[in-house]
């Protein structure tokens, strides 16, 4: 597998390193974000439904949104006095705000990765999901999420169906949160981004696919 290559934004966190496949937790059968699942749908239903996806794309920067910078987070500036006894409890509470910004940098890191290219295959009960450049990853299509880890962080991955949409949910520890929702519209592959950071959300990126043969 292919190292996710998003683009390094300042300092607070190096990147997510070097992803790989660990495991598979199936899950049950419903697995949509705010839809129904795969399960609902029969076995040529899903193989007609991938078929429009399926295949080579190049994204169509003209059409596509801008890339987005990661904000600042929000900072407060005062002064408190704590006890020699409290030293401890504040040590920890640095470690903690540190913690959570290194997960929020890498979260945008994944909301602003921005294929160049996209292969998309079904294989059976599998989805093979290829993005150039990024991590190539190979999901169930019964809702099982499958797990990476490398770096700091652990990531885990599921596709998930939306009616006629499907896409991929990413989860970035347990508080970063990122949609990958694919859409063909008029023959071209509508891919939006969109992300949530405990209460933290972005306006959506929105990146325009058009079919290649290679």
């Amino acid at each position: 597998m292919k190292k996710l290559a998003a683009p390094p934004v300042g300092g607070l966190h190096a990147g997510l390193g070097r992803l790989l496949v660990v495991a598979v937790a199936a899950i049950g059968a419903a697995c949509a974000s705010g839809g129904g699942g795969w399960a609902v749908m029969t076995r040529a239903e899903i193989d007609a439904m991938l078929a429009g996806y399926a295949g080579n794309w190049a994204l169509d920067e003209s059409a596509s949104s801008p890339q987005v910078t990661v904000p600042g987070p929000e900072t407060r500036i005062g002064t408190r006095v704590v006890r020699a006894d409290q030293l401890d409890d504040l040590r920890r509470e640095a470690e903690e705000r540190q913690r959570l910004m290194a997960i929020r940098q890498a979260t945008f890191e994944l909301l602003r990765h921005r294929p160049e290219a996209l292969v998309l295959v079904a294989q059976g009960d599998e989805l093979a999901y290829i993005p150039t450049p990024g991590e190539s990853i190979t999901l169930p299509l019964n809702g099982g999420w499958v797990s990476q880890t490398g770096g700091e962080h652990r990531v885990r991955t599921r596709a998930f169906r939306d009616g006629p949409r499907f896409g991929l949910e990413h989860t970035v520890g347990s508080d970063g949160w990122v949609s990958v929702v694919l859409e063909v519209v008029e023959g071209r592959l509508k891919m939006t981004r969109t992300m949530r950071f405990m209460s933290e959300r972005v306006a959506p990126i929105v990146l325009v696919y058009v079919r290649t043969l290679a």
